[in-house]
């Protein structure tokens, strides 16, 4: 009950939020010029990320079961710097570079926050420590309401800032289309939901933001499900991306579980890395080479794109949940090769018809 209660506060408030700034921005013509990434014509605000931003804060606050602890108040920190990067973006269209310094200091607020990551298992049941150089900031440690508060790993925090704006910039990439991103939001929360229930993890104040995240997803994305009536800007794939990283690495270090979730995309967005930086271009900036605009580009509709990704998210996310140690990595290994047959046959299609594979700036 407690958990169906934190999910429908989250689902509620972002659906009446997102509905409000949806009329105020129709009301008022607040219409951000949209990159071309979004493939609309006609003005649709792009302030999503706003409604989902609150709502999801206003379920922590309203489920009093959940304890605020210090490293929780890192991450509302963060939101709080996201709210107004993403904002300003949406207004502005700020630099990759700017756009980077903001995703690198939410990253250092958590760990400043005293969020940690000493290890990471492997598929072989083993694992790779992150905690052989420490370091402790006094004026941090005074703060820090433990007795970690500044006491850091140096591998550790550095895998943190890493993963926290790897998972940034894939949602970033996600929201090319309608739905995509916000329903990829909506799978990795409730995957990580069961994730935190389950006896390995055992962590409900996690389950309660996990399913929470679910429910602020699928509220917006009652709006966002083509056709897409607002878009969640800047501010909501960063706070996709943000909670989902940040609740991977407090559930137990459970990344591989979210990479495992996210992993079609995460390789999408390395593959087309590798090309920018192989063309001499930043790696950051925007184009079109992603595996959805190319799919785009062979007709197929935003909704059948979008179900098939979604699919693959939760395919590859339950199972995650389902098999352990050696057996992720099996999971892994077949998930790059659907990925890397997917991309192969796209490829020939794209060739076959004699169109060149988007490569326009967003």
């Amino acid at each position: 009950m407690l958990y169906l209660k934190s999910f429908l506060i989250a689902f509620i408030a972002s659906l009446f939020l997102t509905f409000l700034i949806k009329k105020f921005a129709l009301k008022f013509k607040i219409f951000p010029q949209l990159s071309l990434k979004k493939n609309h014509q006609q003005n649709i605000p792009l302030f999503g990320g706003i409604a989902m931003i609150s709502a999801f804060i206003l379920a922590i606050f309203f489920t009093k079961e959940l304890v605020i602890s210090f490293q929780l108040w890192g991450v509302l920190l963060g939101l709080a710097v996201i709210f107004f990067a993403g904002v300003w973006d949406d207004l502005k269209k700020l630099s990759w570079k700017v756009q980077l310094f903001f995703q690198t200091l939410v990253a250092l607020i958590v760990v400043a926050f005293g969020v940690r990551i000493d290890y990471l298992t492997t598929p072989f049941g083993g694992m790779i420590r992150l905690d052989q150089i420490e370091f402790t900031i006094h004026n941090l440690s005074a703060y820090g309401g433990s007795a970690v508060g500044g006491q850091f790993s140096l591998f550790g925090s550095l895998f943190i800032i890493f993963w926290i704006i790897l998972m940034i910039n894939i949602f970033n990439w996600l929201d090319g289309i309608d739905g995509l991103a916000g329903g990829v939001g909506v799978i990795s929360g409730i995957i990580l939901f069961f994730l935190c229930l389950t006896q390995m993890v055992n962590q409900p104040p996690l389950a309660i933001l996990s399913i929470a995240l679910a429910g602020t997803a699928l509220g917006f994305l009652i709006f966002n499900f083509p056709p897409a009536k607002i878009f969640m800007g800047s501010s909501g794939s960063m706070f996709l991306g943000f909670t989902v990283g940040v609740l991977a690495i407090f559930s137990g270090a459970k990344v591989a579980t979210v990479f495992l979730v996210m992993g079609f995309p995460i390789l999408d967005g390395l593959w087309v890395i590798f090309q920018r930086i192989k063309n001499k271009k930043s790696p950051f900036e925007g184009d079109r080479r992603h595996l959805h605009y190319k799919l785009l580009s062979l007709g197929f509709s935003q909704r059948q794109i979008i179900l098939l990704i979604y699919s693959l998210c939760a395919l590859f996310g339950f199972t995650a949940l389902s098999v352990q140690g050696f057996n992720k990595l099996i999971a892994l290994i077949a998930l790059a090769a659907a990925m890397i047959l997917i991309a192969f046959i796209v490829t020939l299609m794209l060739n076959k018809k004699s169109l060149p594979s988007p490569n326009l700036k967003a």
